[in-house]
């Protein structure tokens, strides 16, 4: 949940019309049947009008982790733009709960998409455009987090060379618990705050007729909705659900006197993951701080980041559009020479996303294939 708004026409009470010669058609958009958070949607035609459906198998992941499990660095840089926003998308890693990996599409949209069971984040690396939906437009640029609920239609629109890094789940995934005061407002002393939050602006009504397809996916196949009516017919709505961006050069890292462990950088949070962001920000300021992050064995997690810009001062080899991959049992942290490098530093200009992932992730045959061999041996030099 993230705040309410109230957006174009909407009846005086609900599941009430207000005149009887033109009345709006409600659906209610919401999560958890009737008791998660939802948006009540005013429609100018009936939502449910679809001529035919057709079913279109997808492929399936392919599963690339035969091998011994170990550190893994994957060179991001090396895939190929190609399809558009959802034919484009490279599935690097994933487990029953969560997928993630990278976006670089070469050709736009022409048809509209709805994810039936995923909740849906990406970080725009590159590029700009705008997330046209039901719900309204919602533009986006470099540094954006864009998230949108599970059961949105929506068509991305992004310039030439965008990159994006994804995330989809079939939790939800959102503002994490101990950012939120008991009334759902975010608390002083987190890293961001409800004005840096952008909602969709929603625009009058698309009445168009013609043929209209919406690709809707179920996990292992998609289904295809043949439609001879626009499907942004929305003339107003309200609620609680809905896509949403927000900015990193927005949100402010906690920082302390010692070396604050990775979640303080948490930005989303699941059941079976949270996601984080590790932004430019001042070091610790004990006067014999050792400013990087401490070695540490991840018993629990499987740690993923991508990493954006900057100086990434405890990794070698590392470059923008990179991913690393550190598995639990196996420790890692600094590698040799970057903990005597980082005394006397005074901040970091970094820009990565992390995710931890609770259940062991495995890789795609895609993720193997742009793998830097030698990172394993990284820390023995």
């Amino acid at each position: 949940m993230v705040y309410y708004v109230r957006q174009g026409i909407t009846t005086e009470s609900r599941h009430t019309f207000d005149d009887s010669t033109h009345i709006l058609k409600e659906e209610l958009f919401g999560e958890e049947s009737f008791d998660g958070p939802y948006s009540l949607l005013y429609h100018e035609r009936e939502p449910t009008r679809v001529k035919s459906i057709k079913r279109i198998e997808k492929p399936h992941l392919s599963d690339g982790s035969d091998e011994e499990l170990r550190h893994r660095h994957l060179k991001g840089s090396q895939i190929k733009p190609h399809g558009d926003f959802i034919s484009g998308r490279t599935c690097l890693m994933f487990n029953d709960d969560v997928e993630m990996g990278l976006i670089k599409p070469k050709e736009q949209m022409s048809y509209f998409f709805r994810s039936a069971i995923n909740e849906q984040l990406f970080f725009v690396q590159k590029g700009e455009g705008e997330l046209n939906s039901s719900l309204g437009t919602l533009k986006f640029g470099r540094g954006d987090y864009i998230h949108i609920p599970k059961g949105t239609t929506y068509q991305m629109k992004c310039s030439q060379g965008s990159e994006f890094f994804y995330v989809e789940s079939r939790e939800r995934m959102g503002i994490p618990p101990r950012y939120l005061n008991i009334y759902g407002q975010i608390k002083e002393g987190s890293p961001y705050y409800s004005r840096d939050i952008r909602h969709p602006t929603l625009g009058k009504p698309n009445l168009e007729e013609g043929d209209f397809r919406v690709l809707v996916d179920f996990g292992d196949y998609y289904l295809e909705e043949s439609r001879d009516q626009h499907p942004f017919d929305v003339a107003g709505w309200d609620g609680y659900l809905f896509p949403w961006a927000i900015n990193v050069s927005l949100m402010a890292p906690i920082v302390g006197r010692l070396h604050q462990p990775p979640p303080v950088h948490e930005t989303f949070s699941s059941k079976s993951f949270m996601v984080g962001t590790f932004l430019p920000r001042k070091y610790d300021f004990h006067p014999r701080a050792i400013p990087i992050s401490y070695y540490h064995s991840n018993i629990d997690t499987d740690e993923v980041l991508f990493y954006s810009s900057g100086n990434f001062m405890s990794r070698k080899g590392i470059s923008e559009g990179s991913l690393t991959l550190h598995v639990r049992g196996l420790i890692h942290g600094p590698q040799p020479g970057a903990v005597q490098g980082a005394i006397g530093k005074e901040g970091t200009d970094e820009v990565a996303v992390m995710v931890e992932a609770y259940r062991p992730l495995k890789l795609t045959k895609e993720a193997i294939a742009i793998e830097d061999s030698a990172y394993m041996s990284s820390w023995y030099t």
